[in-house]
């Protein structure tokens, strides 16, 4: 509720947001929930994942094609008024009944796809100065972007973002290490662009509450013993947690039986975990040794001081190694960096990977 608030008042505000939270954490939904909820205020909100096109060139043309369907009003009008618009970029546009489809880059200036996006940028911009409503773009997982283009991104982006008044902007993306130092370290072009929402995990006794609930909505129980180990087993990894919640359900439902207890809970794991085997395999075959070493020292530890002597004598591994081998897992998407309260930590980005090493791999 609180992090919809903060996404709403930076419409409203027009103004710049950056959502950071890991992977499975609900960032998605959250930002779906959000633009539904300003859609029904009246405002105009245009969202699109980065990850999902393959070029630049073809996210700047979804980016326009959207902006020009929602804001102009009639097919010729819009038409018409993106031509105007985005008339530098030469837009060829069609229109197939239900959206618009646009594609850019004929006689494209110097600089490759980059600046095409801050083009059509600036032309969602005055398409938005046209209109009397609230107009919001949404970017998830941004550092597609910066991780494609570099530094470059960063100050292009800005160079045009920051000009646009009619526009607010919410940023979203899932690796937190890179998007916290984009927008924490004074000499990178995103710092103080916007305001920061990091996106943790479910409150505890709300997640507790809900599940509990929404077992009894069904005319089955779970233990409160119960509940309490699936957000342990998951960590409270909201996708983690409702994966397992959901197993555990519909193995209670169909056993026919009323209630759902601890014992419960672990078999519909080791299902999920079993289900799971041949992905699991195929990311455990893919990692060198020294990163078999790591990961599995990262269950171990709790991924808490995990580049200390202790850590490195057991296994056998100089400091340097483990830390290329940690830095490795984290660009792979297996681990990642949590800091809180002054104090980090590596946590599994699945956490039930550390069930599956633990039945295959360590017995």
């Amino acid at each position: 509720e609180e992090e919809l608030q903060e996404i709403a008042s930076t419409i409203r505000n027009r103004g710049k947001l950056f959502l950071i939270g890991p992977r499975r954490f609900g960032k998605t939904s959250l930002l779906c929930a959000a633009q539904e909820a300003a859609a029904a205020s009246g405002a105009i909100v245009i969202r699109l994942d980065a990850e999902t096109y393959e070029t630049l060139d073809l996210l700047a043309g979804a980016l326009l094609a959207t902006a020009t369907g929602s804001l102009s009003g009639g097919v010729q009008r819009a038409m018409e008024t993106v031509r105007k618009v985005a008339a530098h970029l030469r837009p060829q546009i069609s229109f197939d009944g239900e959206s618009f489809h646009v594609t850019l880059g004929h006689g494209r200036r110097e600089g490759g796809p980059l600046p095409l996006l801050t083009d059509a940028l600036d032309a969602v911009e005055a398409l938005a100065a046209q209109s009397k409503g609230e107009v919001a773009v949404i970017l998830d997982e941004i550092q597609q972007i910066v991780v494609e283009e570099g530094l470059a991104a960063e100050r292009q982006l800005r160079s045009a973002v920051q000009r646009h008044r009619h526009v607010a902007y919410v940023f979203a993306g899932s690796s937190t290490r890179l998007l916290t130092d984009m927008t924490e370290e004074p000499d990178r072009p995103f710092y103080r662009l916007g305001s920061r929402l990091f996106l943790g995990a479910v409150p505890r006794e709300d997640f507790h509450r809900f599940l509990v609930s929404g077992f009894r909505e069904t005319g089955l129980s779970l233990a409160e013993d119960a509940a309490s180990r699936i957000l342990d087993l998951a960590e409270e990894v909201p996708y983690n947690v409702q994966r397992l919640a959901h197993a555990t359900w519909e193995m209670t439902r169909s056993h026919k039986e009323p209630h759902a207890g601890v014992e419960t809970v672990a078999a519909s794991l080791r299902r999920i975990v079993l289900r799971e085997d041949p992905a699991y395999t195929q990311l455990w075959t893919g990692l060198t040794t020294n990163q078999k070493k790591a990961l599995k020292a990262v269950i171990q530890s709790g991924g808490r001081e995990v580049l200390s002597a202790e850590h490195t004598q057991r296994l056998r591994i100089p400091v340097s190694s483990l830390r290329t081998a940690l830095l490795a897992l984290e660009q792979a998407h297996v681990i990642r960096m949590e800091a809180s309260l002054g104090k980090s930590r590596y946590r599994l980005v699945d956490p039930f990977l550390a069930e599956w090493i633990a039945v295959s791999q360590i017995g």
